[in-house]
């Protein structure tokens, strides 16, 4: 019986004839019994399984129009939300998981950036303030766009077999997966905390508002980022705060120090005037950390977050949808 496909097919369909059935051994009798109760139990599952595949693949679909829908008419829950859940979510895991190594990290990460969001947050803003925020966020996104890029050229390696050339190939292929997914991770996480800095600086500030005018006068030579002196003008009693900072004049006509409009166009992801919000010319800044050459690499990072914050509450939702109709 074992070697004739028909009667194995039968076998495992619960369909032997009488005839069949008494010609199998006491044991074998029992199995085939059993493996009739197992269809009667199981029968129609392949159906259900296939509901619940389409289920799930309706939320994954549908969700992305619900978030863009979300993210374009009210973004500032979009932000929260989607970075408490970036920033929690993997520790939530770390700890269950066991990740010290990266729990080790994302403590040594929050404390530094603890300290920049609290330094952001001071009013009266200190001067040096705007340059610490922005260099820290170049700092973070430099090194974890190097990090990863490390470690998916250590992908590539493995995929490729030049990883044979060393004795531990797994252990290489898992030290180029973890720089990559720390790279993305804080990457990400560098990209959403530095607008968050970047907004509450401009509204100290004073200079700078979403929906309206200004709320102070902009006087000539004074840096609408820093709200500092950019050079000595007519009647202007203080030196400039950064004589050794040149100067960057905008399309129009406002003058900020060169480091500090460069932090708010490029790092903080403003393309618009800090007092005025005419747009800027983004090919003005040739040294941009946030070029066109890594559209791909902050893309990228985009879809981390999907992936770390918005893909598990979906499969969350998606499975308390087959609990409550019996589908699970």
């Amino acid at each position: 019986m074992e070697h004739d496909e028909s009667l194995n097919a039968a076998w495992l369909h619960g369909t032997l004839s009488e005839e069949q059935i008494a010609q199998l051994t006491p044991e074998q009798q029992e199995r085939y019994q059993n493996q009739v109760v197992y269809n009667k139990e199981h029968k129609g599952h392949e159906a259900q399984h296939e509901l619940m595949a389409f289920i799930l693949l309706f939320a994954l679909f549908a969700s992305q129009f619900l978030i863009l829908y979300w993210k374009k008419k009210h973004y500032k829950s979009y932000q929260a939300i989607s970075l408490g859940g970036l920033y929690f979510f993997p520790v939530i895991f770390g700890i269950y998981g066991g990740w010290y190594r990266f729990l080790i990290t994302w403590i040594l990460f929050s404390l530094l950036n603890g300290y920049v969001i609290y330094k952001a947050s001071r009013k009266p803003l200190e001067a040096m303030t705007p340059r610490l925020v922005y260099k820290w966020y170049t700092v973070v996104y430099n090194a974890s766009f190097v990090i990863g890029l490390v470690g998916y050229i250590i992908i590539l390696g493995v995929f490729f077999g030049f990883a044979a050339l060393f004795s531990a190939g797994p252990s290489v292929m898992q030290i180029g997966l973890l720089m990559l997914c720390y790279g993305l991770y804080f990457g990400v996480l560098g990209r959403d905390f530095v607008e968050i800095c970047t907004d509450r600086m401009a509204a100290t500030i004073g200079y700078y508002s979403k929906d309206g005018l200004p709320n102070k006068y902009l006087g000539e030579g004074i840096c609408a980022v820093c709200g500092y002196a950019t050079s000595v003008a007519p009647g202007m009693i203080d030196k400039p705060m950064f004589e050794d900072d040149p100067v960057h004049q905008l399309t129009c006509k406002h003058v900020f120090h060169e480091k500090c409009i460069r932090g708010w166009v490029l790092v903080g992801k403003k393309d618009i005037c800090p007092y005025c919000k005419e747009k800027v010319d983004l090919k003005e800044f040739k040294r941009n950390p946030w070029d066109t050459q890594q559209q791909l690499y902050l893309s990228l990072l985009d879809g981390v977050r999907y992936l770390v914050v918005w893909q598990p509450i979906i499969f969350a939702a998606v499975q308390l949808f087959y609990y409550l109709f019996g589908l699970d």
